[in-house]
């Protein structure tokens, strides 16, 4: 008898989470002739760049991660990027920063970075950061314009960087904190009201022009103490540009920018542009000030699409660029960066298992370059209980193993279970599949199922094409 069990998730609708501020992450730069590595759930790290992988960090506390880079943390570029679990927001930039409302502080922020670590802490109430993935890199080349750290007082600081030019919206703007108790940071970033309006911290930059740029301090600051702000050309055309979008007041659009690359390496900017300010970061991300909904941010992004969602009538322009060229060093040592495969946009809508044996999941894979050399498979699974396996298995083209089977162990809890298969220097040139098998009897643990834009490359095993994608990916070589 063939038992499938399956259970639908219905966004959870939080009162509080519409009137969230929402601070981006997203105005790193893109970087300068580096592959970023890809979202692994483990830290990967070259001589020149680190990437946490996907962690999870405990409401309310912070950790401290080290990269060791090396060099000088001024230089460092940083991109921070949150997953929505059980939201429905996916791969997103809400509360980046942090953000108060109604006594309870959402998101997550770094401070104190060095040259060999930087932390990362997390709100007490936050709802939009069940993962948090950091990466830290170095560009090959230096800014057009880069301030010294400049004692800033409240209110605005005019920069002048005179790179010229006929426009300015081409020009990228990184933006850094730095104070006694937090380091270098870029905690409050875009700003946060708190306590009704009766104090306002952080701070963010406006009024771009082909000379000039504005930074404005809060009034009540104590992050922005020093301020450093970049001005710079990017070294290339981005992969994906929305050119400026007009948007209402609380609006959402989906753009289509159909890259299908992995998203790990992805350097994503958005920025905004109104009558007031010019082009600007003020509470980029979204924003709540006196009850007023403002900014704007992005969420649920995939490898086709990614959604903005503006608290205000104004302009956005999103941009995208997925770094192609590797450094010297690396090509010296024959080192080739790891590539996340995935098919699924981060976000589970269902879960599904089977209480059958020998029954179970399978996603098919097309080597990005013709050939790939296995290292990783990654399951997102639902445990009730530790002690509980699955089986395994990596398939060729026809659906004949290409590697013995063998059990893993994950543990209890919710999330991505990464499994090792470097051991078994599985080279393939043509389609394969990766999934697992039920052996014990039970129905536990659950896959993670993805609804929304499915590839028609998921299976039931035995073999049936499902209309929906599992959530099993792979990271290749």
């Amino acid at each position: 008898m063939r038992i499938k069990l399956m259970s639908i998730l219905l966004p959870i609708a939080l009162g509080v989470a519409a009137l969230v501020a929402l601070l981006s992450a997203g105005n790193t730069l893109a970087d300068r002739a580096l592959v970023a590595p890809a979202a692994d759930a483990t830290s990967t790290s070259s001589a020149y760049w680190w990437s946490s992988g996907w962690i999870t960090v405990a409401r309310g506390s912070a950790v401290t991660l080290t990269h060791n880079l090396g060099g000088d943390p001024d230089d460092y570029l940083i991109q921070m990027w949150f997953l929505d679990t059980d939201n429905g927001h996916g791969i997103n930039i809400r509360a980046y920063g942090g953000l108060e409302k109604n006594g309870q502080w959402y998101g997550a922020a770094w401070q104190n970075l060095t040259a060999n670590t930087i932390q990362i802490v997390r709100y007490a109430n936050d709802t939009l950061a069940d993962r948090i993935m950091v990466q830290v890199w170095t560009p090959l080349t230096p800014f057009d314009y880069c301030s010294d750290w400049t004692t800033v007082p409240t209110l605005t600081t005019v920069f002048t960087h005179n790179l010229g030019g006929s426009t300015a919206d081409d020009y990228i703007v990184h933006l850094t904190f730095r104070n006694s108790a937090n380091g270098i940071n870029q905690r409050a970033y875009g700003g946060i009201e708190y306590g009704s309006g009766t104090h306002f911290v952080g701070g963010y930059w406006s009024h771009l022009t082909t000379s000039t740029v504005e930074v404005y301090r809060y009034i009540n600051d104590p992050f922005a103490y020093q301020m450093r702000v970049c001005v710079t050309t990017p070294p290339a055309r981005p992969d994906y540009d929305s050119g400026w979008v007009t948007m209402t007041s609380d609006s959402l659009i989906t753009l289509t920018h159909d890259l299908q690359v992995p998203i790990g390496r992805y350097k994503v900017r958005l920025d905004q542009w109104s009558d007031y300010l010019g082009i600007n970061n003020k509470d980029l991300g979204g924003a709540v000030e006196n009850v007023i909904p403002y900014g704007a941010n992005w969420e649920n992004l995939t490898t086709r699409t990614v959604r903005i969602y503006s608290r205000a009538a104004q302009r956005v322009r999103l941009r995208i660029w997925v770094p192609k060229m590797v450094y010297l060093p690396l090509v010296l040592n024959n080192y080739v960066p790891p590539t996340e495969l995935a098919y699924d946009d981060g976000g589970n809508e269902s879960w599904q298992s089977f209480a059958d044996l020998n029954r179970g999941f399978a996603v098919r894979f097309t080597p990005p370059d013709g050939t790939a050399t296995l290292v990783q498979a990654r399951y997102y699974l639902n445990t009730a209980a530790s002690g509980h396996p699955i089986q395994v298995h990596v398939w060729d083209s026809d659906h004949n193993d290409l590697i013995t089977p063998f059990t893993a162990t994950p543990p209890a809890g919710i999330g991505w279970f990464d499994v090792d298969l470097t051991g078994y220097n599985l080279t393939v040139s043509d389609d394969f599949y990766v999934g697992f098998l039920y052996t014990v009897q039970h129905s536990d643990p659950s896959i993670g199922v993805d609804i929304s834009a499915p590839d028609n490359r998921s299976y039931e095993v035995p073999w049936q094409q499902q209309g929906n994608d599992y959530m099993i990916r792979v990271t290749v070589r």
